[in-house]
């Protein structure tokens, strides 16, 4: 009885490890805290979100915005209060629509956001960046462009997303 309780303890935490990666690796986070909504339509190929970081430093970069806003449209759906009527909002499915595919393909999104290579898909908007101090941190938002098009496009060369009628 004892060992079974003991494998399914490590069991869960050897589960539970993997999707902590991208939040920590030694003391720095690879995707910084951050909050994110939708901020209206653009072209079909892109979506524009408002993405939030807190930090207890002032001087937060156009890429971590980025890096935010591409973590985000992958793994969080997001509500778009901007672009709804009548009270409702609308929302954006992430594009990896898993909530476990961030842990299943570590190889790849660890990488892929420490390199920022996460920021060719961006591009934060002029003039919609703005510095908040509440208490003892600073919350910096913007407007950031994200092509998603492009994004699924190169996602789907390296296996990671499926097309609708791969499955059928």
């Amino acid at each position: 009885m004892k060992i079974n309780l003991f494998a399914s303890v490590t069991l869960a935490i050897a589960m539970m490890l993997p999707s902590a990666a991208l939040a920590k690796k030694n003391d720095e986070r690879i995707v910084p805290e951050y909050q994110v909504e939708g901020a209206g339509t653009t072209s079909g190929n892109s979506r524009l979100v408002r993405v939030y970081i807190i930090s207890k430093k002032k001087d937060v970069t156009d890429e971590q915005l980025g890096t935010c806003a591409v973590h985000a449209v992958l793994f969080r759906d997001i509500d778009d209060i901007a672009n709804s009527g009548f009270g409702s909002t609308s929302s954006h499915k992430a594009i990896m629509q898993s909530p476990t595919a961030e842990a299943q393909h570590i190889d790849f999104f660890e990488p892929f956001f420490r390199n920022g290579d996460c920021n060719k898909y961006v591009q934060v908007v002029g003039d919609s960046r703005r510095v908040v101090k509440t208490g003892k941190q600073y919350k910096t938002s913007a407007e950031v462009r994200v092509n998603t098009a492009q994004l699924k496009k190169d996602l789907k060369a390296q296996g990671l997303v499926k097309d609708l009628g791969s499955g059928w």
